[in-house]
């Protein structure tokens, strides 16, 4: 009993679990401040393309994103680092795409498809059916965010097929990026290998950029801060404690507990946009917490003794 304790007590999974939920409150953060750049005439895709450029530099700034990794990475792993750069350089521009073409409560839900996705893929892999805990934690969630989001009860008009099909686009580039981070950072490290996927990312979009003129937006004195913020702060540091959780929590358990982005994306805007917050946008919220609440429970719990 008392080791079993003490197991619990060393496992990574609570932390892990705390790392997501602080990627999440970035990830939300910047969502605000992309609003208010994207209302001050920055493009989308050019946003998109800055967040990893400036991730790219940032990192380059540290010690650990320039260390080899002990072992020489397999074929697989690197493969699964390109993987990680196009996904990292792509998901926020279609999730971009799909909120211009979608209210947003739409765009939200098709994007937090993702850890349904990430449980289907796991469950076809392995050929084991998942666990209770996270199925009924994925119907939670899913709930949760399409009442945080509004969709439950919104009038949806006029469905977008570019905007549906950009808006699943998202959700299938989260959940690839969840399943193929825990590889990358085992073998280059949280620093390394976002270092690596963000370089290769921005180096995609800066081809894409060069036949589109130069982003003079992004360069405007009174957006450049905001375009460094978003980099720095919504991206470069959530991208890192998020693929450190993957590599401490399951993929399907990583995806559950970032669906608390539109939950805390609603707390943002309550405190800082004085938006304000239904009684349905509460009672979503309770649900994602109680999703991942779910996870972290039946992974802390002691497994039962043998007969």
């Amino acid at each position: 009993m008392v080791q079993q304790e003490r197991a619990t007590a060393r496992s990574p999974a609570p932390l892990g679990l705390a790392a997501i939920a602080l990627a999440a409150a970035l990830w939300a953060l910047g969502a605000v401040i992309a609003a208010d750049l994207f209302a001050d005439g920055v493009p989308p895709l050019e946003l998109a393309e800055a967040r990893s450029v400036v991730s790219a530099l940032g990192l380059a700034l540290l010690p650990a994103a320039w260390r080899r990794p002990p072992l020489a990475p397999t074929a697989a792993v690197r493969r699964s680092l390109v993987t990680l750069g196009v996904c990292i350089g792509l998901v926020n521009a279609v999730y971009y795409v799909a909120i211009e073409r979608l209210p947003v409560a739409v765009a939200l839900v098709l994007q937090y498809t993702a850890p349904a996705l990430v449980v289907v893929y796991s469950a076809l892999r392995l050929r084991k059916k998942p666990g209770n805990d996270v199925m009924v934690a994925v119907v939670l969630a899913l709930a949760g965010v399409a009442l945080v989001s509004g969709l439950v009860g919104a009038e949806v008009t006029a469905v977008d097929g570019l905007g549906i099909l950009m808006g699943l686009a998202s959700a299938v580039l989260f959940a690839t990026y969840t399943l193929v981070g825990a590889a990358v950072v085992r073998t280059y490290g949280p620093v390394g290998a976002m270092f690596r996927a963000f370089s290769i990312a921005g180096a995609l979009w800066i081809c894409w950029q060069s036949f589109n003129g130069f982003p003079i937006e992004l360069f405007e004195p009174a957006n450049l801060p905001r375009v460094i913020l978003v980099g720095v702060v919504a991206t470069l540091t959530p991208f890192l404690l998020y693929l450190w959780g993957v590599e401490r929590v399951k993929a399907e358990r990583a995806a559950i507990a970032a669906t608390l982005e539109p939950v805390l994306g609603a707390l943002v805007a309550w405190i800082f946009l004085n938006q304000s917050l239904r009684a349905v946008q509460l009672v979503g919220g309770a649900l994602v917490v109680g999703a991942v609440v779910l996870i972290q429970a039946s992974r802390a719990a002691p497994p039962a003794p043998e007969l």
